[in-house]
């Protein structure tokens, strides 16, 4: 795995061909981080690691948040991680002004003590704002596309089991 630790990206060939191995695959072939040869530019910059970590983590918890108020049952855990997916695409190379936005919302955490921080509704309202200016049109496509594929697969194993239970 080819990633820098310092701009937290992977190296646009590499991304390409784990996409297509995965596609190929059918499924997500990755084994976590590449610990190995990376581990000491990660040990040498652990709060640098933990500030992109804390980051992510407020984002993604978001957006779960706003998969759960679609209600999409069966869905939800495809339209969940195929919008991850995008999101940390997308954010991989944010626009100065998502990245300055970005960086306020993680100073505001970090400037309070240690769980005092809460994930109020103008964060949220802020990092949604945020979601709707680097998710594209087709993004969003994709990611009702993956949660209908799914409740679709549902739907079509259940009809395939009624089927053979009344043969």
């Amino acid at each position: 795995m080819h990633f820098d630790w310092e701009t937290f990206t992977y190296d646009e060939e590499w991304l390409r061909e784990a996409v297509r191995q995965e596609e190929e695959a059918g499924c997500d072939v990755s084994a976590g981080y590449d610990w190995g040869t990376n581990l000491g530019a990660v040990m040498s910059n652990p709060e640098g690691f933990s500030r992109f970590t804390q980051l992510r983590s407020m984002v993604m918890q978001v957006w779960k948040q706003l998969v759960a108020e679609w209600n999409l049952g069966i869905g939800s855990e495809a339209a969940e991680t195929c919008g991850q997916e995008l999101i940390m695409q997308r954010l991989r190379q944010p626009a100065p002004e998502v990245q300055e936005r970005l960086m306020a919302l993680l100073a505001a955490k970090l400037s309070m003590p240690q769980g005092e921080w809460a994930l109020t509704e103008s964060v949220q309202a802020e990092i949604r704002s945020i979601l709707s200016q680097v998710l594209t049109q087709e993004d969003w496509k994709t990611v009702a596309t993956s949660a209908s594929d799914r409740i679709r697969a549902q739907v079509l194993e259940q009809d395939l089991a009624v089927v053979a239970s009344h043969s």
